[in-house]
């Protein structure tokens, strides 16, 4: 069995210690269930590894895959289920499913519950901005604290402060599947591609780590300082359900939806900036209206380049903001090399690429911060700004220069690297970097396939169930790419081009004795959707923040007919499998 001490980085291909003992205490429910349903009889410790695959795709894969558990239990295969994995908009249902240590026993009242929950808009900007307030002292703050509080919390209308580590209370009993909860490393996954083995990275509620590269640290270490394998200097803020959310579900659409999301509630927080300014301004012991309007000036620049961004990023016309930004910088001749820079900018803007144009707003923006004498993102309150800026007027301006700092910069799921300088790990770039930054994986593959064929876990049956926008056999077909690339055995894909835009539900890709059995379910279908398959996809767009309780207990209708009407043919598989000595365990 696997041990690590806690304060110590484990370097092992061999499953954590909790997740054995976890899965050991499971395998008795798989075996009743087993006996129960299929009147097959099979030692505990020889019971298939079935695992079920949630998929990215925002709110819609949460609320298909809550359907698909709940007609899982149902047709009374969820408790012949082993392990739980999602990506993205699967994590938010896992997520809250696991705050409930007997959540598979209840799936019909957190059903409706859930409904309830996204139906009524709790969303506090109040509390968003607390978080914030809090969570910009951080030196490692990044876009995805302002995803976590502003986009996945107004999404899911909850704010989840309990940590992953709590949900090991869900695991004592076997009652539940034990859950995997997949991220990327962002530079690794620029640089080599999805299919690289230090690309995937995992979290459990006992560990996190590289699952290929074989390296862990303590779910509860996550995001403290190592140096060498050894603990260093434990984290000083935790990193609770809803930042971590925010870290898996970090993709919901193009760059530009993103950063419209991002633009908009920087411009409710500038808004509400202006107000506390206003209300300085006419307190008896404010500031005077010089020393805000200079304030107020460096935000308003600020919002600008976010602006000038997303005009890079979308193609919009720039006209309008360049007229604003070189105003208020025409306006102070300290800012003569900012002004030069923007008019070069304006000038050339039409014949550079799209790549340029977001390069030349990240160049610019670090000269204004220069000139301004207000290193955006930077620690610590600007020289220039003393008695100006107080209590909860500081920190808006924290919040809102670091997050114009990330956006420009596109800074992403920053923690500190617990492989810097540890011996014994392939990849160098982790070797050297004191930080780490994990975004969706979903921008890789958006289904978690490289967690679960990870060897030791030992999956028999694969139930995808892909809530993908667009091409729904994209997933699978990746992750066959991903086998290939990495000598890991499964199943051919034969690629199916004439059904892209009217899959069937239910697709099963079987392989020999070394690989698991696949069961490809696509969530939109010709069976459940008829001839509306395009209907629905454009009605459930992944980046759609809210759906209507009709619409809502209509997609978890579509998801438990996936299960329902396929429900003989995942018994038969199991079937096959025990009878046919699929793996060397039976």
């Amino acid at each position: 069995m696997a041990t690590m001490v806690n304060n110590e980085v484990r370097v092992s291909s061999d499953l954590s210690a909790g997740e054995i003992e976890a899965t050991q205490k499971r395998r008795g429910r798989v075996q009743t269930c087993l006996l129960k349903e299929l009147g097959v009889h099979c030692e505990e410790n020889n019971v298939p590894n079935i695992v079920v695959l949630g998929s990215g795709g925002g709110l819609r894969a949460m609320i298909a895959l809550l359907g698909t558990l709940v007609e899982l239990k149902n047709q009374n295969i969820l408790d012949a289920v082993m392990y739980l994995c999602g990506v993205s908009g699967s994590t938010w249902c896992m997520s809250m499913l696991y705050t409930d240590s007997k959540w598979s026993e209840k799936l019909k009242s957190l059903e409706e519950n859930l409904i309830k929950i996204l139906t009524v808009d709790t969303w506090n900007i109040k509390k968003a901005i607390e978080y914030l307030e809090e969570s910009s002292e951080d030196e490692h703050y990044s876009l995805t604290d302002v995803w976590a509080s502003c986009v996945v919390y107004k999404i899911l209308h909850q704010f989840d402060e309990n940590e992953l580590t709590d949900h090991t209370a869900a695991l004592k009993t076997g009652i539940n599947p034990y859950p995997i909860y997949a991220a990327v490393d962002k530079e690794e996954l620029r640089e080599e591609g999805a299919s690289s083995p230090g690309t995937w990275f995992e979290f459990t509620p006992h560990e996190a780590g590289y699952t290929a590269l074989g390296a862990f640290v303590s779910t509860e270490h996550f995001g403290s300082k190592f140096e060498k394998g050894k603990l260093m200097e434990s984290k000083n803020k935790k990193k609770h359900i809803c930042y971590m959310q925010g870290l898996w579900g970090s993709a919901l659409g193009s760059k530009e939806e993103i950063l419209k999301a991002i633009h908009e509630f920087i411009k409710q927080l500038l808004q509400r900036l202006q107000r506390s300014c206003e209300t300085r301004i006419c307190s008896p012991y404010g500031y005077d209206h010089e020393s805000m309007s200079n304030t107020t000036e460096i935000f308003q620049t600020a919002f600008l380049l976010l602006e000038l961004q997303l005009c890079a990023v979308s193609g919009r016309d720039p006209e309008e903001v360049f007229n604003k930004l070189l105003k208020i910088l025409s306006e102070d001749e300290k800012k003569c090399a900012s002004y030069q820079m923007c008019l070069k900018v304006h000038e050339t803007w039409v014949t550079k690429t799209k790549e340029e144009r977001i390069e030349s707003c990240v160049n610019l923006g670090k000269e204004i911060e220069k000139e301004f004498g207000v290193c955006l993102g930077q620690e610590g309150t600007p020289e220039e700004m003393p008695r100006l800026l107080q209590g909860h007027l500081l920190n808006i301006h924290r919040i809102l220069t670091k997050t114009t700092h990330c956006t420009l910069n596109w800074t992403w799921g920053t923690t500190n690297n617990f492989l810097y300088k540890c011996p014994n790990i392939q990849s160098s770039h982790l070797v050297k970097n004191k930080t780490i930054s994990l975004i969706d994986a979903g921008l890789a593959i958006n289904s978690a396939y490289p967690l679960v064929l990870r060897a030791q876990r030992q999956t028999d049956l694969i139930l995808s169930f892909d809530f993908s926008s667009g091409d729904p056999f994209e997933t699978i077909e990746k992750a066959a790419e991903y086998c290939q690339k990495n000598g890991i055995a499964f199943p051919k894909i034969e690629k199916q081009e004439t059904e892209k835009e009217s899959p069937s539900d239910c697709y099963i890709f079987r392989g020999d004795k070394s690989c698991p059995t696949v069961m490809h379910f696509p969530l939109f279908n010709k069976v459940n959707c008829s001839d509306k398959i395009k209907e629905y996809r454009s009605k459930f767009s992944t980046f759609k923040m809210s759906f209507p309780e009709t619409d809502i207990k209509d997609l978890l209708a579509k998801a438990k007919l996936n299960v329902s009407n396929n429900s003989k043919r995942i018994l038969q598989e199991i079937q096959l499998l025990l009878c046919s000595s699929h793996t060397n365990k039976f």
